[in-house]
C-alpha cells in the first residue's frame, strides 16, 4: 500500500459517536493534532478502496441506528488484509443499544463485541460501570501502562480456534477483573451474571495490517477527568495503541508516547501556537535534534549549575552552623562586673605592654544592670507583701478586736464590720485575699 504517513480516517457516515466536532472529544483531537497526524473525514461511506488507500488508519466509532453494507464490509477487509490498519469501537450494549451491526464486520476479524455493560463490584471509579483495570497481558501496546479505565465498556467475545489459522493472530491485552459482572442483553430480557476474566481489549495482526478493538468510547471523553482521556494512563494507552497501528518497519519517523511535564506542556502548546510551528512534533523534534547535537556541551552546563548550587548550599549550611556554634560559645562566657573587666585589661596592659580602651560604656551597663535587679526585688517584694496580707489573719483580726473593741469572728464566721474595717484599712476584701492567697 502506498498511503501519506499519519493520516487518519474518522467515519462521518453512519452517524458515529467521536467526530473533530464534538466537544465531548476536543481533548483526543488536540492531542491527534498535536502529534502530527493529518485527519481525514470518510463521509460517502466505504465504496472504493482506492479512497481507504489514502489512510494509514481507519477509525470507527460506534454507528448509531445506521449499519455497514456488505460491499463496505468487503472494502475495509481487504484494506486491512493488504496493509492497513483499523481502530474499531462499540460501547456499552454493544450493537443492540447503538442499533447497528458492528460485529458483522467484527467477526471477520474473529470476534465480536457483547451487547452488555461491564461491571466491577471491587475495583471502579465513582460508579461499578467505571471498573480500573491493571492486570494486562505484556504488548507494545501496554507497556508503561499501570491503570486503566473502560467506562460504561461492553466485552468481547473472542473465538478460540483462530490460533490455527496462520493468517491470524489475536492477543487479549485486557480482561475483567476477578469481581467483574455485567448486564447483557440476551435476546429478550436485561439480566445480569458474573464474568470475571472477560476479554476487553484485543490486538490483531491479520495478513499484512492491523487491527484493535475495545467497547468504551468514554476512554476518549474530555468531561470524565477520573474515567476520561486523562484518567489514569488512559492517554497513554492510546498512544501505544495508534503507535503501533500505524508504525512500520521501513518508515524513517517512529511513533511515540511520551508523558511531559504539565508546565512544559503548556508552553510547547503556546509556543506551536505563538511561532507557527507545523506541529507539536516539529517543535519536539527540533529541540531534541538541538540537544543531541550539543549533547556534551550541554551536559557540562548542566553538571557545572548542579555543582553550583550544591556549593552553595554546603556554604549556607556550614555559614548556619557556625553560627549556632558561635551563639553557643557566647552563652558560656561568665558575665563580668564592671571592676572584673578593668582588671582584665590591666593585666593584658602588663603582659603584652600595650594599652586598650574600652569599646563600650561599663557605667551605663553596670547601672542598667542594677537598675533591672532593683525592679526584680520590687516588684518581688510586693508580691509578697500581697501573699501575706490576708483578710483572715489572725494580726489583722487581734487588731481589729483591740481597736474596735467588737469581735471579728462570730459563731464561726468573719463579721461584716470586720470586713469593711480591713477594706478601709488596707483596701483588700475577702475576694483579693482568696486570689492572693
Amino acid at each position: 500500500m502506498s498511503v501519506q504517513k499519519g493520516r487518519i480516517a474518522l467515519d462521518y457516515s453512519h452517524n458515529n459517536k467521536l467526530t473533530m466536532e464534538s466537544s465531548s472529544y476536543s481533548d483526543f483531537i488536540q492531542f491527534l493534532f498535536n502529534s502530527g497526524f493529518k485527519i481525514g473525514k470518510i463521509q460517502a461511506g466505504f465504496d472504493s478502496m482506492e479512497k481507504l488507500e489514502n489512510y494509514d488508519l481507519i477509525f470507527l466509532s460506534p454507528p448509531r441506528s445506521a449499519k455497514f453494507s456488505e460491499e463496505e464490509i468487503n472494502n475495509i477487509e481487504e484494506y486491512v488484509k493488504n496493509g492497513g490498519s483499523l481502530l474499531i469501537l462499540s460501547s456499552g450494549g454493544g450493537d443492540y443499544k447503538n442499533r447497528t451491526n458492528t460485529n458483522r464486520l467484527a467477526e471477520r476479524f474473529k470476534f465480536k463485541f457483547i451487547s452488555d455493560e461491564v461491571n466491577d463490584s471491587m475495583n471502579y471509579s465513582n460508579l461499578q460501570k467505571r471498573p480500573i483495570l491493571s492486570d494486562f497481558k505484556p504488548h507494545n501496546i501496554t507497556n508503561g501502562i499501570n491503570k486503566v479505565v473502560l467506562s460504561s465498556a461492553c466485552s468481547l467475545d473472542v473465538q478460540e480456534y483462530i490460533e490455527k489459522d496462520q493468517s491470524i493472530s489475536i492477543d487479549i491485552l485486557i480482561r475483567t477483573g476477578l469481581n467483574a459482572w455485567h448486564k447483557v442483553y440476551d435476546g429478550e430480557n436485561w439480566k445480569e451474571e458474573d464474568i470475571p476474566n472477560n476479554p476487553l481489549m484485543v490486538a490483531i495482526e491479520y495478513f499484512e495490517g492491523r487491527v484493535i478493538a475495545f467497547g468504551s468510547m468514554s476512554l476518549f471523553s474530555s468531561f470524565g477527568r477520573e474515567y476520561g482521556f486523562y484518567g489514569h494512563d488512559n492517554n497513554i494507552l492510546i498512544g501505544n495503541a495508534l503507535k503501533w497501528l500505524i508504525e512500520k518497519e521501513s518508515s524513517e519517523e517512529k511513533l511515540v508516547t511520551i508523558t511531559l511535564n504539565r508546565q512544559i506542556f503548556q508552553w510547547v502548546e503556546q509556543s506551536v501556537k505563538k511561532d507557527k510551528w507545523g506541529s507539536f512534533s516539529d517543535l519536539v523534534n527540533v529541540g531534541i535534534k538541538f540537544f543531541k547535537d550539543n549533547y556534551d556541551s550541554i551536559m557540562k552546563q548542566l553538571e557545572a549549575i548542579q555543582l553550583e548550587k550544591k556549593e552553595a548550599y554546603e556554604k549556607e549550611k556550614k555559614e548556619k552552623e557556625d553560627t549556632v556554634v558561635e551563639d553557643d560559645m557566647i552563652n558560656l562566657i561568665p558575665k563580668r562586673k564592671k571592676r572584673d573587666l578593668i582588671d582584665i585589661i590591666s593585666t593584658l596592659e602588663e603582659i603584652t605592654g600595650e594599652e586598650y580602651e574600652l569599646s563600650i560604656d561599663l557605667d551605663k551597663l553596670e547601672m542598667e544592670e542594677n537598675m533591672e535587679n532593683s525592679i526584680e526585688k520590687f516588684e518581688k517584694e510586693e508580691v509578697e507583701k500581697e501573699v501575706v496580707i490576708s483578710i483572715d489573719d489572725k494580726t489583722l483580726m487581734e487588731e481589729f478586736e483591740k481597736e474596735t473593741g467588737k469581735n471579728a469572728i462570730w459563731q464561726g464566721k468573719i463579721t461584716q464590720q470586720y470586713k469593711d474595717w480591713v477594706l478601709e484599712t488596707y483596701g483588700i476584701n475577702e475576694d483579693n485575699s482568696k486570689d492572693n492567697s
